[in-house]
């Protein structure tokens, strides 16, 4: 996507949009996880870009987590922790790498990676069928902006496990209303292109560490150009 204009990236998300609603269909499947492996760092075999897309019976482990995390707090607050977290991001504005008028990224405070980051809707939409036009757009735009940072932060192309997040399958499972759609991305270098970090040892049996701080990764993102590399050679 890095090297991909908005347009072509739209096309991308707009099939993500169809695959969701066509595998909704499936009486048997609540939930679609749409993601991206990039990199042999990643464990990617095929070099060529590319996604895929899981459709299960149940809700996966990760976003069932998050699922009753803002199901408790809606409950507690009557209000979206993603929604309010944006609202915070926005106020101390340290963290976030770029923004447009649908999307926000920022390199969230709980990040594990070094330059982990979260792009989330400044709605609140519940899946990527609730997307109106506009909306797809900026988010063709977002993740064009991101991937393009990420290249140019070493001069490499950046690997990572990139993630849709939603609502389950609409409809058919609970947490629809509570339900924030945001993007993440786990990628693995550290200081080059070369180095990545691992999660061993202390971080693997303890918790884990960060090598630099989320404001110091956000910086280092922020002020990357958003043109990439090869253009600028």
């Amino acid at each position: 996507m890095a090297e991909m204009r908005p347009e072509e990236i739209l096309s991308v998300v707009e099939e993500w949009t169809r695959q969701y609603i066509e595998l909704s269909g499936i009486d048997y499947i609540n939930y679609v996880q749409i993601f991206e492996n990039k990199g042999a760092a990643m464990g990617c075999s095929n070099p060529h870009p590319h996604g895929q897309i899981w459709a299960t019976e149940d809700v996966p482990s990760e976003p069932y987590k998050e699922l009753q995390s803002l199901k408790k707090y809606h409950t507690a607050h009557s209000s979206c922790l993603l929604c309010d977290y944006t609202t915070l991001e926005r106020t101390q504005w340290s963290r976030i790498v770029c923004e447009n008028a649908s999307f926000l990224c920022v390199v969230p405070y709980w990040a594990v990676w070094p330059f982990e980051t979260l792009v989330v809707a400044k709605d609140h939409v519940a899946s990527l069928p609730a997307l109106n036009d506009a909306q797809k757009r900026d988010l063709a735009e977002m993740l064009g902006r991101v991937t393009c940072r990420y290249d140019n932060l070493f001069e490499t192309s950046f690997p990572y496990s990139m993630g849709v997040h939603g609502a389950p399958v609409v409809g058919k499972g609970d947490g629809e209303g509570e339900s924030h759609l945001h993007i993440h991305f786990y990628p693995p270098l550290l200081r080059s292109a070369t180095v990545k970090k691992f999660l061993v040892g202390y971080e693997m049996l303890g918790q884990p560490q960060r090598d630099l701080t989320p404001e110091q990764a956000a910086e280092r993102l922020r002020n990357l150009p958003e043109v990439h590399y090869k253009k600028r050679r």
